[in-house]
């Protein structure tokens, strides 16, 4: 009867402490709300800490992200090749790439990482319309074309690559729509980096690492 006892004792005991252990998000999350009040290098240091501690995307993705403010690119370009190894399904590890590579004017491995992006996610047409007017950008205007003639299949109104093949056929450059001011502020926001995780955001679902 004793050993009934002790043996229902001990099994409620390791489920009570089994479930006051944290998660390894659970522990990351005092570094990324402290990360949160402070900007580059200073934040970096905070997530670096926090990565001795316990390894999860959210917390290279704010080193990775500290690394572009400080304008660091290097450093943000290695943080998310080594977050990109450990969770490769989180796509925005390569946004982050994609836009440091652009900042720094790395040309060929900005284009290399939207390649790679639209490899992984086909019908992202915002990166599709970037990789094209890089082609534009870079007078391959073919290359963009080839790719335009790609994306309409994905989205028939997408206004950059109508404006691509308008380049080379009557109708499509009777189709094509001006570059607008909605379109100016979109190529805008690229020049600024993707968001910075918070933990609030995602109850909102807007800081799924993993989207687009």
């Amino acid at each position: 009867m004793k050993r009934m006892l002790f043996a229902a004792i001990a099994i409620f005991l390791l489920i009570l402490s089994s479930c006051h252990t944290l998660t390894e998000e659970e522990r990351a999350e005092r570094f990324i709300l402290a990360g949160n009040r402070k900007s580059g290098e200073e934040a970096a240091g905070i997530y670096l800490e926090g990565l001795q501690e316990a390894e999860t995307p959210s917390l290279y993705y704010n080193l990775a992200y500290s690394y572009l403010e400080a304008e660091d690119y290097e450093k943000a370009v290695e943080t998310a090749e080594k977050a990109e190894s450990l969770y490769p399904e989180y796509i925005r590890f390569s946004y982050l790439k994609a836009y440091a590579y652009r900042m720094d004017g790395r040309i060929w491995s900005y284009e290399k990482t939207l390649k790679g992006i639209i490899e992984k996610d086909p019908g992202n047409v915002t990166i599709r319309d970037m990789l094209i007017q890089h082609y534009l950008d870079t007078g391959r205007d073919n290359d963009a074309r080839t790719l335009a003639e790609e994306t309409i299949l994905y989205d028939t109104d997408d206004s950059t690559a109508l404006r691509a093949l308008a380049k080379d056929s009557a109708f499509f450059s009777t189709i094509a729509p001006e570059e607008s001011s909605e379109e100016e502020r979109k190529e805008r926001l690229w020049t600024e980096p993707p968001f910075i995780y918070m933990p609030l955001g995602i109850f909102n679902g807007d800081r799924d690492l993993t989207a687009p």
